[in-house]
């Protein structure tokens, strides 16, 4: 494993996203920002607002940084540099990881210290375990990406993903537990949200393995 290739890959791919990082970036503050605004229509649109960020900047990246790069022949020449497949595989993946991990982080600490804040603890409980359900959806798609290098299939595992999410939000806040916690000052984690946020942690952890073993078995790019 070359890691000074991995490094080069990385800086290139991050410095030619750094206007769609910036972009989803400041839209995720805006709409953390509105989810936190008192006014309960206004909350709910950047709730929304919020979450539509957090899969446009997942599937965005992924088709231009990865997928984008199979169909129009630009990893045919990045692959006659000497570097490895291996090489050009971890470095894409770390990439797009990263500028996700950008805009996903800073919308879960602005909704966390705002809810703090404004005097909503209860409400804090609900937020990492609706952040790793999104960032459980992106893993998919990337893995889906990585393995079928298909822009059909990545879409339909992102369609699948937010239909799974419209569920497990109503699972989530129809649970008398979690209503009853969302409602109080008092930070308290109902079974159902460890629950949910063990099985997420699982889904991620193995979503990365298999990414990164399947790159490790293949060998061409055909």
């Amino acid at each position: 494993m070359n890691l000074n290739a991995i490094q080069i890959l990385f800086l290139k791919d991050l410095f030619l996203s750094r206007r769609q990082l910036f972009a989803y970036f400041v839209g995720g503050m805006v709409a953390s920002a509105l989810a936190c605004v008192p006014n309960s229509t206004i909350s709910f649109i950047g709730f929304i607002l919020v979450i539509t960020v957090a899969i446009a900047a997942g599937i965005h990246l992924i088709g231009t940084l990865m997928i984008a790069e199979s169909t129009d022949q630009t990893r045919m020449f990045v692959m006659s540099l000497p570097i490895s497949l291996l090489d050009y595989s971890i470095g894409k993946m770390a990439v797009v990881m990263t500028t996700y991990l950008i805009p996903w982080t800073s919308m879960l600490a602005c909704l966390v210290i705002a809810t703090m804040t404004m005097g909503k603890q209860g409400s804090v409980v609900v937020l990492p375990a609706i952040f790793l359900f999104l960032l459980c959806s992106f893993l998919l798609q990337l893995v889906t990406a990585v393995v079928s290098e298909s822009a059909g299939w990545t879409i339909c595992v992102m369609v699948g993903g937010n239909i799974c999410l419209n569920v497990f939000l109503m699972k989530l806040f129809q649970d008398p537990e979690v209503a009853e916690v969302v409602k109080g000052n008092i930070v308290q984690w109902p079974m159902l949200v460890l629950q949910m946020i063990a099985g997420e942690l699982l889904v991620i952890c193995l979503a990365l393995v298999v990414a990164v073993l399947f790159q490790f078995r293949k060998r061409d790019l055909i």
